[in-house]
């Protein structure tokens, strides 16, 4: 057996299970992440966040994640909250401002002044690939569709309806089963309210659903300013809570601003040879 130690965090409810590897060995950590996610036999969470030495010498901080199946993300919008937060709160004398390298580009996070929580702005990647459908039907679901690229694939889909009434897996589903992209989509279902917030649901790949979802905000954000039906800066309702999204339009980076907790540290003892890398 070998023991690690771990940090449990959670951004909006978008929990995650954090491993300070700066100065340890690497692990494997796809086949740790279903073990550590597994909500009954594991510590649980959305996925892992692990923190290595940067090979872009700009940034703090090298930051993989890895979704509850083992599959690899190439960005988190939530889990950078986190990990600013982490960086903040066990950096002696830490700046305000931390570069986290990600498979996705380098993203720079910074904490704002907010009398009521601990919050991180994030300047997201420029979104890219934004495409705006006709109405259309996916698992007996029509809505208004639009893909949007920030850092994770996204289709989002604008409806009428009570969000909690729709069979999101199923539509997840027939989503997956008909997109162009290649290595699986994150699905939002959302609902702009006049006057008010947008609200979405989200089923992420290699998840499943969570309580929300970084770039899935940014996504229906994006997609709900370019159908000029929402207008920056746009407040993103999901079950876990609110996120603030700021875009100037095409071209530009995307803010997201939110809360980020580190709810416990423990340590864990795990099988060595599923634990070390070869």
């Amino acid at each position: 057996m070998a023991r690690i130690s771990l940090t449990k965090c959670q951004g909006t409810g978008n929990d995650f299970v954090l491993l300070d590897r700066i100065a340890s060995p690497q692990l494997d950590y796809a086949a740790l992440a279903s073990g550590l996610c597994d909500r009954n036999f594991g510590v649980g969470a959305d996925s892992v966040l692990v923190l290595e030495r940067p090979t872009d010498f700009s940034c703090d901080v090298a930051l993989r994640i890895f979704n509850a199946d083992g599959s690899p993300a190439e960005m988190c919008g939530n889990g950078a909250r986190c990990v600013a937060r982490y960086m903040h709160d066990r950096t002696p004398d830490a700046p305000r401002r931390t570069a986290i390298q990600t498979p996705a580009g380098v993203v720079r996070t910074e904490i704002v002044d907010d009398p009521a929580r601990f919050a991180v702005r994030v300047a997201m990647s420029v979104p890219s690939d934004i495409r705006i459908y006709d109405r259309e039907r996916a698992a007996g679901v029509a809505g208004e569709f639009a893909d949007v690229v920030i850092g994770n694939p996204h289709t989002v889909i604008f409806v009428e309806l009570d969000l909690m009434t729709i069979d999101l897996p199923a539509v997840a589903d027939a989503v997956a089963a008909s997109t162009r992209f290649e290595n699986g989509v994150n699905v939002e279902v959302a609902r702009i309210f006049k006057d008010g917030p947008v609200a979405l649901r989200v089923f992420e790949r290699g998840v499943g659903e969570t309580l929300a979802c970084g770039t899935g905000a940014c996504a229906v954000a994006v997609a709900a300013i370019e159908k000029k039906r929402a207008a920056s800066p746009v407040r993103v309702t999901m079950q876990g809570g609110e996120v603030f999204v700021d875009w100037a339009g095409p071209g530009e980076q995307v803010y997201l601003t939110g809360g980020a907790e580190l709810v416990f540290d423990t340590t864990i003892d795990v099988d060595a040879e599923v634990t070390i890398e070869m």
